[in-house]
């Protein structure tokens, strides 16, 4: 249990980007996995959307988690490649859209290297056959569980 609220943490956007991370705000998010979803059936690509939680128990107050966020906002944006993308899509944490199969998501993440790992869970969902309703549905189960 973490030493504050979280209902304290700044989750905000002004329709384009979050206001504390300054990532790509969740409608836009979504609109661009739908045509994201339509260009890669048409190439026969393969979408990971990794979904990644930070435990807030793992901070001793509001401002350390939200400089996690932060951080891990900047790591994203500035090492991710050109077509991927991500938004923080709740309080605890984001979703990255990575145009790779399983292997390479994995390969992505991993290079990340990223800080505070041991307060981050880190689940993978492929696209496969799924629409995009049934692939957000998914990934909702995983990362607000």
């Amino acid at each position: 249990m973490p030493a504050f609220e979280l209902r304290d943490l700044e989750f905000m956007s002004d329709g384009n980007l979050d206001s504390l991370t300054l990532s790509m705000a969740p409608a836009l998010f979504h609109e661009n996995l739908k045509r994201e979803i339509s260009t890669a059936h048409r190439e026969a690509r393969e979408l990971t959307i990794v979904s990644l939680r930070v435990n807030p128990a793992g901070y001793a107050s509001l401002s350390r988690y939200q400089e996690a966020l932060i951080e891990i906002a900047h790591l994203l944006k500035s090492h991710l490649r050109g077509g991927d993308f991500f938004s923080r899509i709740s309080d605890q944490g984001f979703w990255i859209l990575l145009r790779t199969d399983l292997s390479g998501a994995k390969l992505v993440i991993e290079r990340l290297n990223l800080a505070h790992h041991e307060n981050i869970s880190i689940n993978f969902v492929v696209r496969r056959s799924f629409n995009y309703s049934e692939w957000i549905s998914k990934v909702d189960q995983i990362h607000f569980d």
